[in-house]
């Protein structure tokens, strides 16, 4: 019996040897400055489980970062600061008794003989690890690995991805600013890892950084073959050897990205992406052409004459807008104005971020489309997300003013579900809400902008149609958001067409077929905000998603 314990331990040891380490990503979060309130790491230590703190950063001076993690595996374990500075490790037991400290030479995987580490034998249970610079004089940015053993964890998930064909996609950027997930460099230096983002409008002032800590060099491809190439950058007070390119007008396609390390850096690093937000939207599919202005400005303001939609040589709109309001939190409408990110993947799409005050973000997606039987739809999506920890009462409006045929005076009506609007040279739209709404309404112009742009908290009156002027119409949707939950609504219009909306239709080829029921069936359960295949919008893939496609399928074919 006891040959066979030894032999099962030689075995166990053999596996764990064998054994993927896993690493948790952990963002550092301030304040950790204190060794009585230290940043909890929820993350267990394991045999075949560690973690890395990344992003992370001594700043300002005299910042010092207290983790509080726990072993769950008695054994060794390393602990190791990558940094191009001078660190100091300490470690503390539970109780804040200081165990084991380290100044230089403790991280053997990277080049700078500055950074510190430990390994050491743990027992079970709560630690304490304490990152600070010499003297309390300097800044830096830095990564603390945990993990168990000597041999460093040196697995990137991401991998293949030094080459084109197999580039990290970071999706549509036409403005504002985008930071990449953390990305990963082998130890030793001569990995490459390329990304790629793609915009299908012109960008200006193109920007792209390394936030790091190890010594980088990008190059950047732009869509027209041009080649820019950076090593050493000023931009980071906190890394003088980070890379930074920039382009004054990046042209319309996709860019390619490539990260790679100096010497034998090895390491932790993100790539920052920003450029100057655009002042206006244009969207273009045939002969149909829809523009947005007047994207960002103070709150309260009233973007008049900011929407274009043109068709057939005559524009049919006038004013399009979303405004919000929190219960218990605002007193009035608003319009959208801190926009923080816009991204145009196709000629015809684009979606705009929206980083509200009050813990609200909110985005919104546009899409048009020539139908093939003469007609055009545009259809707007908003998502609105939570991120206060309490649950809110929100109010979503969806405003429009449509001169549809270029006449200012139209005749609305309800038909089949839809309103109606009939205009000059026998121009016609229908305009369909695809989510139940709470209120509705229809007036003469400038009743129900006046409501949503006046001092005072609106809700809609609910009118009857039909209607003959100069009309004006907005649909609202009350929603309980819980925290760090979302919602999203669209509305749908078509433009000299009658063809319904064809939710089912994911893979947006203008008929519902076998493509779009496989589509749905291969998502099924993914959750997620704008995925094509959550044709409901309720965010998960799901029967309610499957029974759309089904109720459609073979329509427009």
């Amino acid at each position: 019996m006891r040959f066979v314990s030894i032999l099962a331990g030689v075995l166990s040891v053999w596996l764990m040897a064998g054994a993927q380490i896993q690493m948790t990503t952990v963002q550092e979060q301030e304040p950790n400055n204190s060794l009585d309130a230290p940043q909890v790491i929820a993350t267990p230590l394991t045999p075949s489980q560690g973690v890395v703190i990344v992003p992370a950063s001594i700043y300002p001076v005299n910042d010092r970062d207290y983790y509080r993690f726990q072993v769950s595996v008695s054994g060794t374990y390393s602990l190791r600061v990558d940094t191009n500075r001078d660190t100091i490790l300490n470690l503390y037991d539970s109780a804040g008794v200081l165990i084991a400290s380290n100044d230089n030479g403790g991280n053997p995987d990277v080049p700078n003989l500055m950074a510190s580490g430990l390994t050491l034998n743990l027992s079970a249970g709560e630690y304490i690890a304490e990152v600070r610079y010499l003297f309390w004089q300097g800044v830096c940015r830095y990564a603390l690995r945990l993990f168990p053993g000597e041999q460093a964890p040196d697995d990137d998930p991401t991998e293949p991805n030094d080459d084109a064909a197999h580039a990290i996609p970071l999706g549509a950027f036409t403005g504002g600013e985008i930071v990449s997930e953390p990305g990963f460099s082998h130890y030793g230096g001569g990995d490459v890892d390329v990304y790629s983002f793609k915009s299908a409008a012109s960008i200006t002032g193109l920007r792209i950084r390394t936030e790091t800590y190890m010594d980088t060099v990008l190059r950047v491809i732009s869509p027209d073959g041009t080649v820019y190439e950076n090593d050493d950058s000023s931009w980071d007070i906190l890394n003088t050897t980070a890379s930074e390119v920039y382009i004054p007008l990046g042209p319309m396609g996709t860019y390619l990205i490539e990260v790679r390390t100096y010497g034998t850096w090895g390491g932790y690093y993100r790539l920052r992406i920003n450029a100057e937000l655009p002042t206006e939207i244009t969207l273009q599919d045939g002969n149909a052409v829809f523009r947005l202005r007047n994207l960002t400005g103070a709150r309260d303001r009233s973007p008049a004459n900011n929407a274009d939609w043109l068709f057939a040589s005559v524009d049919h709109f006038f004013q399009l807008g979303w405004w919000y309001r929190i219960e218990g939190i605002h007193t009035r409408e608003y319009t959208p104005s801190t926009l923080n990110l816009v991204g145009q993947d196709h000629p015809n799409r684009v979606f705009l971020l929206y980083q509200e005050p009050d813990g609200l973000w909110l985005i919104f997606q546009y899409e048009l489309r020539m139908l093939t039987d003469g007609g055009c739809t545009l259809e707007c999506t908003a998502f609105a997300y939570n991120l206060r920890s309490n649950s809110v009462a929100l109010h979503l409006f969806h405003y429009f003013d449509m001169d549809v045929g270029g006449a200012v005076a139209n005749h609305a009506e309800w038909r089949d579900g839809r309103i109606g609007i009939w205009g000059a040279g026998g121009h016609y739209t229908y305009i369909t809400p695809l989510v139940p709404f709470t209120h509705w309404e229809i007036t003469p112009y400038p009743q129900t902008i006046a409501r949503l742009t006046d001092s005072m908290p609106s809700n809609l009156i609910d009118g009857t149609l039909p209607f003959d002027g100069d009309l004006t119409g907005a649909f609202q949707w009350r929603i309980v958001l819980s925290s760090t939950r979302g919602f999203a609504t669209r509305v749908h219009y078509a433009l000299d067409t009658s063809s319904p909306p064809l939710q089912g239709d994911v893979n947006r080829d203008g008929c519902v077929d076998d493509s779009d029921l496989l589509a749905v069936l291969f998502a099924f359960g993914q959750t997620g905000a704008f995925l094509p295949e959550d044709v409901n919008l309720d965010a998960l893939v799901d029967d309610g998603d499957l029974l759309i496609v089904l109720f459609q399928f073979g329509t427009g074919c």
